[in-house]
């Protein structure tokens, strides 16, 4: 339901000399766990509906924190109040665990709050957030290789060129590593790199993401070589996230290379870490998985009194995708990217909702529709779906 801006100034006297503003009253929260995402709609006493994406691993655990941990914590409530309904919410489940299942699936409801909000007085979001420093983000297509299960190095370059014939003049091959295989022997690091540069050429910019899976030494080593031969400027997550002093000693031993972390950071508190001890060149979290707009803004404050720029982390071309882009908008550090998932990789997704962003020109501009700027096609969604109310 859309209210225009006349509709809520004329709501009712009472109403708005008692609180300031009319109260939107939480009626409903549902989930759809559909196959290539958990949707979240909240909607208000009136019919007032907002949309918002919880992270997606674990879906079943995604939703059991909505309804067991958060639902009943926001029905009665006014959706106005989002701020204060995010610490409500994180307060009361504090003790399962902070930072992570728990700001990953608060963030569904908070981005769906802010999305009601918006929709309510016929704004896109960024004008939520302070308004828009741009109204375009040069976005990056970004694919994982499967640890070489998955995927081969010709695979790789196909994958590549199609994210360059599109118009993108940055890609970012994920290696897919991870602490558990740390070291590889043989490496397949090179063999990727090497056929994803002659794939693309030497002008696309080309980002490595190792996630995870080296140590110091080696992350050293590899970072050297992938700046000196393929011209790798953008390393991404070469070492633990556990051990946030790792990553700065890998940031100081290459100076011609930006070191990325930060998207298994979740809260304010995960990234003042990251930065103090970590000292990385950007932050990369995610807004699906680090509490939405609600926490990333604050997570952008305090990223910009350390002088560092923020690359969105995301995974999902729907509301994930459309909610960086307004946040990106709506903060002066945002850095050089936003992350760019392949919309092909995700066809029963894209076919339930319609996006509000355009990819121009290699860049992806920020939705203008009321709300998040993402349409969804609820009957379709819901055949589609696991739904819990």
């Amino acid at each position: 339901m859309l209210l225009s801006r006349r509709a809520i100034l004329g709501w009712g006297a009472t109403a708005l000399s008692a609180a300031g503003r009319p109260p939107i009253e939480i009626a409903e929260v549902r989930t759809y766990s559909h196959k290539q995402a958990v949707i979240v709609r909240v909607r208000a006493k009136d019919g007032a509906t907002g949309w918002g994406e919880c992270a997606f691993d674990h879906p079943s655990l995604m939703t059991a924190f909505v309804h067991d941990g958060f639902k009943r914590e926001l029905i009665g409530q006014d959706a106005w109040d989002a701020e204060r309904l995010w610490d409500r919410l994180f307060y009361a489940n504090h003790d399962l665990g902070p930072g992570g299942a728990l700001a990953n699936a608060l963030a569904g409801v908070d981005l769906a709050l802010w999305d009601l909000k918006a929709r309510l007085l016929d704004v896109p979001v960024y004008k939520l957030l302070g308004g828009a420093y741009r109204d375009r983000v040069r976005a990056y297509g970004s694919f994982g290789v499967g640890f070489g299960r998955r995927m081969n190095p010709e695979q790789a370059a196909a994958k590549a060129r199609k994210f360059v014939s599109k118009g993108l003049t940055a890609v970012k091959v994920r290696i897919q590593i991870r602490e558990n295989r740390q070291n590889p022997d043989p490496d397949p690091t090179f063999d990727f790199v090497n056929a994803v540069r002659g794939a693309v050429g030497p002008k696309v910019e080309l980002l490595v993401d190792i996630n995870n899976g080296y140590t110091v030494k080696r992350a050293i080593e590899v970072g050297k070589r992938l700046y000196e031969e393929f011209g790798v400027r953008y390393y991404e997550e070469p070492v633990s996230d556990q051990y946030h002093e790792a990553s700065a000693e890998v940031a100081r031993a290459l100076p011609n290379t930006y070191v990325i972390a930060g998207e298994k950071e979740y809260t304010r508190w995960q990234l003042r870490s990251l930065i103090v001890h970590g000292n990385v060149d950007y932050l990369n979290p995610d807004i699906v998985k680090a509490g939405g707009f609600t926490e990333m803004k604050k997570i952008a404050a305090m990223a910009q009194a350390f002088e560092k720029q923020i690359i969105c982390h995301n995974t999902r071309p729907t509301f994930s995708t459309a909610a960086s882009l307004h946040f990106l908008a709506s903060i002066s550090n945002c850095g050089p990217f936003v992350e760019y998932p392949d919309p092909d990789e995700f066809p029963e997704l894209m076919s339930v909702a319609r996006v509000g962003y355009k990819l121009e020109n290699g860049f992806l501009t920020v939705p203008q529709d009321a709300g998040i700027g993402v349409e969804v096609d609820e009957p379709a969604l819901a055949g589609s779906s696991t739904v819990r109310d």
